[in-house]
């Protein structure tokens, strides 16, 4: 029986290990909507009105994506301080995606505008 009890515990940080899983779509999000804005943040001085209504659908987008995301991971278990330290570890990871050169970074460009209709 003292057995037993004492497994009681592991048994429940495996299972709030587990409930912090967020779905696929939710990680894209996430991902998107932190690159839409280290993207938006560069937009040089000069830019257009044009240009800075296309970084504005962009930015808006982003917070749609990343409020998006925050619901869905909530929604898996995590509660708000856990989820700002992931999104913390994300936003340097997807920074480091972002400023490489190459193809080699989680989504595409188009795959995050196509979450945006764009």
């Amino acid at each position: 029986m003292k057995r037993l009890m004492a497994l009681v515990p592991a048994v429940l940080l495996v299972t709030a290990a587990f409930a912090q899983e967020a779905p696929e779509a939710a990680k894209m999000d996430l991902w998107c909507g932190i690159a839409f804005n280290i993207v938006a943040s560069d937009i040089p001085s000069d830019a257009t009105e044009e240009q800075k209504a296309v970084v504005k659908q962009y930015t808006d987008g982003a917070a749609m994506l990343i409020e998006r995301a925050t619901a869905a991971h909530m929604g898996a278990g995590y509660d708000a301080a856990g989820f700002a330290t992931h999104k913390a570890g994300r936003e340097a990871y997807v920074t480091a995606q972002v400023n490489m050169t190459g193809d080699q970074a989680d989504y595409s460009f188009e795959e995050c505008s196509a979450l945006l209709g764009l």
